[in-house]
C-alpha cells in the first residue's frame, strides 16, 4: 500500500458556544483538515487548528510541505514516516507551528494503518477498553453570569455527564471560588468538578485559590501558572492536597519528560497537535507510565479517545464538541463515558457537505 497524495482543506468551524477564558476569546476553530489517500482506496483523516484565520493559513502551508514527504510511502509504517517528517523539521524546530502542522498528517497516517488492519485505532494501539471516562468541557466559561453557569452545569448532568470543568482565573480569585461554589451546590457532591485557570495566576495566588477550591472537593486545578513555570507548578502541586493538572501547552514528549522530572503536576494532559500527532503522544504516555503518572487529554476528543483507551494509566478524557458537526457519527456520551466507535481506524465518517459548508 502506498500513499498517493494528501488533500489539505481550510475550514472555519463555528463553535456552538463562543469561548471566553482568562486567555481566550473566540468564536471559530480555524481548522486545517487533512485527507491522506492511498492506492488501495483508503482515506485517513486528521486535523489541527488555530484561533484565527491567518495563523491557520500558515499551518496549512506547513502541512502541505510535510505532506509531500509521505507520498509513495506505506502508511502502515507510521513511526518510520513520522521519523522522516521529524528529520525534515529540524531547521524550523520541534515546537510551535511545525509540530502542529505535522499532527494532522501523523493522525491521518495512524487512521490509515488501523483501517488497513481492519480494526478500530484503539485496538490497533493495543487498547481493550470500549468506553473512557470523560468530562464536559464545552461550556462553563468565564463570561457566563452565575445563574446561566448553574443552568449550563445542570444541563451537562442531564446530558449524562458525571464530570465537568469550570473556567476560573479572575484577578479576584474569591469571585471564582464563589462561582464554583454555586455550581457545586447545583450539581451535588456526586459530580466531579475541575477548575481551569488557563495560566492566569502567579504562584502565590494559585496556592491560595487552590486551598479554597479544596474545600469544594475539586478534582483538579488546571494550568494555574504560565506553562513554562514548571518549578512554580511543582511548588503549587506540593502545597496542595488536590491534584494539579498541566502540560497541554507544551510541545512533544521531551517537554513531558521535563514536567515529570520536576514533578510539575499530578496529572499530565498532552495536547494532540502540540505532540505533533499520535506518534509522540504515545511516547508521552509511555513516559508518564514509567513515572507512574496519570495521563489525561486536551481537545481532539475524536482521536484522543483512541489513545487514552490504550493507556491503563489514563484518568479522564476531555470532551470538546468543536468538530462534531463535521461528522455523521459524532461522539457518544453515555453515563459519564465516551463510547469508542467500532469502525476501522478513527471510526469517523465525514459528512458529505461538511468541507464545503465550513470552507474558509
Amino acid at each position: 500500500m502506498k500513499i498517493t497524495g494528501t488533500e489539505i482543506s481550510r475550514l472555519a468551524v463555528p463553535l456552538r458556544r463562543p469561548i471566553k477564558t482568562s486567555a481566550h476569546d473566540f468564536s471559530h476553530a480555524h481548522t486545517v483538515f487533512v485527507q491522506m489517500r492511498t492506492d488501495e482506496g483508503l482515506t485517513g483523516i486528521g486535523w489541527c487548528f488555530a484561533f484565527d484565520a491567518r495563523k491557520a493559513d500558515a499551518l496549512a502551508i506547513l502541512a502541505e510541505d510535510l505532506a509531500a514527504l509521505y507520498v509513495g510511502r506505506d502508511p502502515r509504517a507510521v513511526r518510520e514516516n513520522h521519523a522522516v517528517a521529524w528529520k525534515d523539521m529540524n531547521f524550523l524546530g520541534h515546537a510551535g507551528a511545525s509540530m502542529i502542522a505535522l499532527s494532522g498528517l501523523d493522525t491521518a497516517c495512524w487512521d490509515l494503518a488501523a483501517q488497513a488492519a481492519e480494526v478500530p485505532l484503539y485496538r490497533h494501539l493495543g487498547g481493550g477498553a470500549t468506553r473512557v471516562q470523560t468530562y464536559a468541557s464545552s461550556g462553563l466559561w468565564l463570561d457566563r453570569p452565575v445563574d446561566a453557569l448553574v443552568d449550563e452545569a445542570r444541563g451537562f448532568v442531564d446530558a449524562g455527564y458525571r464530570a465537568m470543568k469550570v473556567r476560573v482565573g479572575q484577578a479576584d480569585f474569591m469571585a471564582d471560588v464563589e462561582r464554583v461554589r454555586q455550581v457545586r451546590d447545583a450539581v451535588g457532591a456526586d459530580i466531579t468538578l475541575m477548575v481551569d485557570a488557563n495560566q492566569a495566576w502567579p504562584e502565590s495566588v494559585a496556592i491560595r485559590a487552590g486551598r479554597e477550591f479544596e474545600a469544594l472537593d475539586i478534582f483538579w486545578l488546571e494550568e494555574p501558572v504560565f506553562y513554562t513555570d514548571l518549578e512554580g507548578s511543582a511548588r503549587i502541586a506540593a502545597a496542595l492536597d488536590m491534584r494539579v493538572a498541566t502540560g497541554e501547552t507544551s510541545y512533544g514528549s521531551a517537554a513531558m519528560k521535563q514536567h515529570l522530572d520536576v514533578r510539575a503536576a499530578d496529572v499530565l494532559m498532552p495536547d494532540l497537535q502540540r505532540m505533533g500527532g499520535i506518534t509522540d503522544y504515545l511516547n508521552a504516555c509511555a513516559m508518564c507510565a514509567a513515572y507512574n503518572q496519570p495521563v489525561s487529554s486536551h481537545l481532539f476528543t475524536e482521536a484522543s479517545v483512541h489513545v487514552l483507551a490504550a493507556q491503563p494509566h489514563a484518568l479522564m478524557l476531555e470532551h470538546m464538541d468543536w468538530w462534531e458537526e463535521l461528522f455523521e457519527n459524532p461522539t457518544v456520551v453515555e453515563d459519564g463515558a465516551v463510547i469508542l466507535p467500532d469502525g476501522p481506524g478513527l471510526g469517523l465518517t465525514l459528512r458529505g457537505d461538511a468541507l464545503s459548508d465550513f470552507a474558509a
